[in-house]
């Protein structure tokens, strides 16, 4: 088990939703390749059965008008919803091919297939899109962003993540994405600064907080009583002792990793995230994989950091989830 999963940053993707403009793209004849995919749609759609009115009907829409954007885009959505991924992700590339400008179908198709675990075809699909539409799209900049830190190419992520920037300064999801981004590069101060950025917009943001207590312990400062207490804005007291018995155990410091996660079990005994730590701290250190006895609520806020290493050890956690990268 990597011992990163446990770490508490997340990565978020700017784009949960996306408004679409309704147009319709001139053909003067289907392209052959464009009513050969269409008939097998049709066809493998017969799978859901005639008895699904709703799909019937969207199907006739498509078959009646092969640019119906808002018949095809409610079917990709339908199959999706029925389990049928590899429909949708057609239906949405064929959206996509007949309005190539319209940056929320691109997104949707890109988005589709990075949920089917195709990073490279949707990183493909969304450079497709904005190196012809350099400004149109902070969203899809921000995704393009995301697909490059997956793929473990954090400066193309920065790039991508500094334009979307250049577009739209005011949205916290980017300002958060760009500091995870500068923590998978190994610079947690400037990091922090982009979670505080992200803080400052949007002051409830979790995954902000969350972001920055991690940025806090990993910065040369090593500021444990300022990460526990960004961690507890975002989460309750197990997970924030948690959160920083993970960053502890990173680091090497088995003794404070077990004393952080005593406090956590005070708070939540048989917690899950916790109990893995402590396996983890045990096959580290050699000592008892079992939670210590139960006894009173310690003060969260005395907290123990002699002989805290300072200097970065190693790089930051990989999102344990990945919200909406």
């Amino acid at each position: 088990m990597d011992k990163r999963l446990l770490l508490p940053a997340l990565l978020i993707l700017a784009c949960a939703s996306c408004t679409h403009q309704v147009q319709t793209a001139s053909m003067a004849s289907p392209h052959t390749k464009t009513h050969a995919l269409l008939m097998r749609q049709v066809e493998n759609a017969v799978d859901l059965g005639d008895g699904d009115v709703e799909a019937r009907r969207w199907r006739q829409r498509l078959v009646a008008n092969i640019n119906d954007l808002d018949a095809r885009l409610a079917l990709a959505r339908l199959y999706a919803s029925r389990g049928l991924p590899e429909l949708a992700i057609e239906h949405y590339r064929m959206a996509a091919a007949l309005n190539p400008d319209l940056p929320g179908v691109t997104l949707l198709l890109a988005k589709s297939l990075r949920d089917m675990n195709e990073p490279v075809e949707a990183s493909r699909v969304v450079v497709g899109f904005t190196s012809k539409h350099p400004k149109e799209s902070w969203e899809l900049l921000s995704l393009q962003g995301i697909l490059e830190d997956e793929q473990g190419r954090f400066k193309q992520g920065e790039t991508a993540y500094r334009a979307a920037l250049g577009i739209d300064s005011s949205q916290s999801s980017l300002h958060n994405n760009l500091g995870y981004n500068l923590l998978l590069q190994g610079n947690a101060e400037t990091a922090a600064v982009e979670f505080r950025k992200a803080i400052a917009i949007d002051p409830r943001s979790a995954i902000a907080h969350n972001n920055l207590g991690t940025a806090l312990m990993w910065a040369k400062s090593g500021k444990s009583e300022q990460a526990f207490a960004e961690w507890r804005r975002s989460s309750d007291p197990a997970a924030a002792h948690n959160n920083l018995a993970a960053i502890f155990l990173e680091q090497g410091h088995y003794a404070e990793a077990r004393q952080e996660l005593a406090s956590a079990f005070e708070f939540r005994p048989n917690y899950p995230a916790a109990l893995a730590n402590l396996r983890l701290v045990a096959a580290a250190d050699g000592g008892p994989a079992t939670p210590p006895p139960s006894g009173p609520n310690v003060n969260l806020w005395k907290r123990v950091t002699s002989g805290l290493t300072k200097a970065m050890i190693g790089k930051p956690a990989d999102p344990a989830v990945v919200a909406q990268k």
